[in-house]
């Protein structure tokens, strides 16, 4: 053995690293949250209003509370995983598309409430997953996308109001977000077959 193999550390896996640096942030960021004295959720999407802006950035890593926050890191991290089976890069790009995008339009149409929480980054995966799927027909795409409508078939009624405190439209506005960039990946992607 070299000592140039020697020293080598083993790679550590992109998608890993990109799944569970997300909900980690997310999971710091609700602990700060629950500290005296602090409110990160000030940082949220506040529809119409100039203070509301900067919240496209930061209200996917802020939650409303810890079972908000529980019951969004499992989907996100079983549909980031499929959204990975793409690329590291491709995740990258949806998650990010679809928080602003999806954050631009919940600030231009929703409710004058507060908006926060990964949600509609789940919905923009979940959107973006069946969408590519039927698009691009490939049979990698095709098992995904039926993968998720069995899986997650439910997220549905998401995107209708329901409950008050519940962003429907960060649900409905991600997976519009998804669909559409879903439909451009698959697009171009199928004339690079050509």
């Amino acid at each position: 053995m070299t000592e140039k193999s020697a020293t080598k550390l083993p790679p550590i896996s992109s998608k890993r690293f990109a799944i569970l640096g997300i909900m980690l942030l997310c999971l710091v960021l609700q602990i700060i949250n629950t500290l005296p004295g602090i409110n990160l959720n000030g940082l949220s999407i506040l529809p119409r209003q100039l203070s509301g802006l900067s919240g496209i950035f930061f209200a996917p890593f802020l939650h409303g509370g810890w079972a908000h926050l529980f019951s969004n890191l499992v989907p996100f991290a079983i549909l980031a995983w499929l959204v990975c089976q793409y690329s590291v890069k491709r995740f990258w790009l949806v998650f990010v598309s679809t928080a602003l995008l999806g954050g631009l339009l919940v600030w231009i149409f929703g409710r004058s409430n507060i908006h926060v929480g990964l949600s509609g980054v789940i919905y923009g995966l979940w959107g973006y997953l069946i969408c590519y799927g039927i698009m691009h027909r490939s049979f990698k795409a095709i098992l995904i996308s039926i993968a998720v409508v069995i899986l997650y078939s439910g997220l549905i009624w998401g995107v209708f109001p329901q409950r008050i405190h519940i962003s429907f439209e960060s649900h409905l506005f991600g997976a519009i977000s998804g669909a559409f960039i879903g439909y451009l990946f698959a697009k171009r992607d199928k004339q690079h077959l050509r």
